[in-house]
């Protein structure tokens, strides 16, 4: 490989099986590497000499692929690129300053409040105490460790929060047959659910060009200006939850059908978000809790080691905001750092707010107010990601045609 291919082209390169084996193949053979290494006793100095390898081909992948293939309708998959990408570097990141190896462990699912936090039968003995894993089982583990995002069935996830399942895990066939009916279920509400925003506007919303497009229509009266702008923000709030649990609900599928794996390894990734009464509670345990690993051991412990909780807090949004803007910003039809960094700031802040007040007068954020206080301010700051998304032409993506749409063929199957 020469110098020349180690640089990022001008331009973005389609997809194809040298610029796959020269961009895409270096960052995931490199995290697998990692993933063998943070599993074996002194291997630190290894991995943090990995790890800037791993950050340069994650970046270079991110910037230099295009996997949309120049066709304007798919182009929201180098948005998925940039994400992917992006994570990648995160969880690299975070198991090269691991300070001991990751162990597998046997879950023991404890009931603590509304939800279950894991807990592993591995004691807390120190890293000497500790059998090394061997090579060959390192290996192994890391096919499970490299899609385990909230690291179910690893020590290094105790105390995680996880949402009671309603899917039947002691029965494997029940299961996968509530797992595919919810497949189904989130292709139709994400088309549904986009459709709608569309609906509003469709040469706006369904416009795949970056411009000035944006939610708030100066044509319109102010009052109907933000109520159709907060309208399109809560739909694409469900939109992002459809988007996620679709992907998850799949892969459940795949990995317990085809590599036995349990169905007690798939728990809910969302606990009933829309009934938050606080931002505590929405962030902390309701909405996803995938990239909790990285975003507390690369954002908020270095940033809360130096300003205290505040900084903790204000180190996980805003690495969040990083990773979110990075897929925004792959889509390359501008970029709007202070829309998407904005609405993650401003939630970290809102937690601040509900730490001074109960400090103040002794009552957590909660009941109905709470439950207002959180949506308004989720939905208000989320608008103007939300614009940020609109004007780069995020929404109006899509990579199934009109015609061959998930509502559009049920409908006429309904007709018939």
């Amino acid at each position: 490989m020469g110098f020349s291919t180690l640089l990022v082209p001008q331009e973005r390169v389609a997809l194809s099986r040298s610029t796959f084996s020269t961009f895409l193949l270096p960052p995931f053979v490199l995290f697998l590497v990692m993933g063998v290494l943070v599993q074996r006793k002194h291997t630190a100095m290894i991995r943090l000499a990995v790890l800037p390898v791993i950050l340069l081909c994650a970046c270079r992948a991110g910037l230099s692929l295009d996997f949309s293939c120049g066709i304007p309708n798919y182009r929201n998959l180098n948005n998925s690129l940039g994400l992917a990408m992006f994570t990648l570097a995160m969880r690299s990141t975070a198991w090269a300053f691991a300070k001991k190896p990751y162990k597998r462990i046997a879950l023991q699912p404890n009931k603590t409040s509304n939800s279950d936090t894991l807990s592993g039968s591995t004691s807390n003995q120190s890293t000497d105490q500790v059998d090394d894993t061997p090579l060959s089982t390192a290996i192994w583990n890391t096919w499970d460790l490299s899609f385990n995002y909230r690291g179910i069935g690893w020590d290094w996830a105790e105390g995680l929060p996880v949402p009671k399942s309603s899917r039947g895990t002691g029965s494997t066939p029940k299961f996968l047959l509530v797992s595919l009916a919810k497949v189904l279920f989130h292709v139709l509400a994400l088309d549904a659910t986009y459709g709608a925003i569309r609906y509003f506007s469709p040469e706006i919303f369904g416009s795949i060009d970056g411009g000035t497009r944006t939610i708030f229509d100066p044509s319109l009266p102010p009052l109907t200006r933000y109520s159709r702008s907060a309208i399109v923000t809560f739909l694409s709030g469900w939109a992002s939850y459809f988007a996620i649990e679709l992907p998850y609900h799949l892969c459940a599928i795949k990995f317990v059908l085809l590599f036995r794996q349990a169905p007690s390894q798939w728990p809910p990734l969302f606990d009933a978000p829309w009934f938050s009464t606080s931002l505590n509670t929405f962030w902390g345990h309701k909405w996803h809790q995938l990239l909790r690993e990285c975003l507390v051991s690369v954002g908020a412990r270095p940033l809360g080691y130096l300003l205290g909780r505040a900084g903790w807090v204000m180190g996980a949004f805003l690495l969040s905001g990083a990773l979110h803007y990075s897929g925004l910003k792959a889509m390359d039809q501008g970029g709007h750092p202070v829309a998407v960094f904005g609405f993650f700031i401003m939630q970290g802040i809102g937690l601040i707010l509900e730490g001074v007040w109960k400090r103040y007068t002794g009552v957590r954020v909660g009941g109905f107010l709470g439950w207002v206080w959180t949506w308004v301010w989720i939905v208000f700051w989320a608008s103007f990601m939300v614009d940020a998304w609109v004007n780069v032409g995020f929404i109006g993506s899509n990579v199934v045609l009109d015609d061959s749409r998930p509502m559009v063929l049920l409908a006429r199957f309904l007709k018939r």
